[in-house]
């Protein structure tokens, strides 16, 4: 992506709640993705196509592409983390209309955790959280592609914008391709009326500071881990992990125990 391209998409986050970032998985990984997800179907009662980082190398490829990383960390900051990462299959006939704006379980838009003080306004002044739709099928206007509405991430309260349904528009998207929003952009699945399934890998990620859907940190494979090297220690967050012991006894950076105090750690 030129810095041309780059400066395009940060207007158009800014602007409109969502970019699309174009080739970040090539064909033949979109392939080999595709492979993976038909291969953990059977399993999806159990939680086969959740963390998927953990369950083939070529899921790793989706926290490893330079600029993929360059713009989710020019909104959530150098310390940014995946909060999980999982499958989405629509056959044909599944998904409907069904808009909303996302961190109502764990993130900031959490309707129990509203103070009186807040007055039913949420955090707009500043980028919360990111989630991300890489398509593994081409995103088409009739085989479940993720609609959005633009500009409501300026939503101010969390009350549905009273013209979402008529702004929602199809995100269109080549095969490869990666859709980013704000976490408080309204959106939702359309159905597919195709007479294929629509694949797709769902991405989020969050401020350091906030909390994520998961606990990758601890669910994180040593393997996939070790092969995500530096990058890997800041995506999944070791150093955000609350120390379980005393802070003298703690590597922070490490986000577990000191090598000293290694009978404490939690495996």
């Amino acid at each position: 992506m030129t810095e041309e391209e780059f400066a395009q998409r940060v207007e158009d986050m800014q602007r409109d709640g969502f970019a699309i970032l174009p080739d970040v998985l090539t064909q033949a990984e979109c392939d080999e993705a595709q492979a993976g997800l038909d291969r953990l179907v059977p399993e999806r009662g159990r939680g086969g196509t959740e963390c998927l980082f953990n369950k083939a190398q070529i899921f790793e490829r989706l926290y490893q592409v330079p600029d993929f990383l360059r713009f989710i960390r020019h909104f959530l900051g150098p310390d940014a983390l995946l909060s999980s990462m999982h499958g989405s299959i629509f056959r044909p006939g599944e998904g409907g209309r069904a808009l909303h704006a996302d961190g109502a379980i764990t993130g900031h838009n959490r309707d129990a955790s509203m103070a009186p003080a807040d007055a039913n306004t949420r955090i707009t002044s500043h980028v919360i959280a990111l989630n991300t739709i890489t398509c593994i099928s081409e995103f088409t206007a009739v085989n479940g592609a993720t609609e959005l509405v633009p500009g409501s991430h300026l939503h101010p309260t969390l009350d549905r914008p009273p013209d979402a349904d008529e702004r929602a528009a199809i995100a269109v998207a080549a095969r490869g391709s990666t859709i980013v929003f704000n976490a408080n952009t309204w959106h939702g699945p359309t159905e597919n009326r195709s007479d294929a399934p629509r694949y797709a890998i769902l991405n989020p990620w969050r401020r350091h500071w906030t909390r994520c859907e998961y606990e990758v940190a601890r669910i994180v494979d040593p393997e996939v881990l070790a092969r995500a090297g530096e990058e890997g220690r800041k995506i999944f967050g070791l150093d955000a992990q609350p120390p379980y012991v005393e802070m003298w006894q703690w590597n922070r950076d490490r986000g577990e125990p000191k090598e000293e105090w290694g009978h404490l750690r939690r495996d």
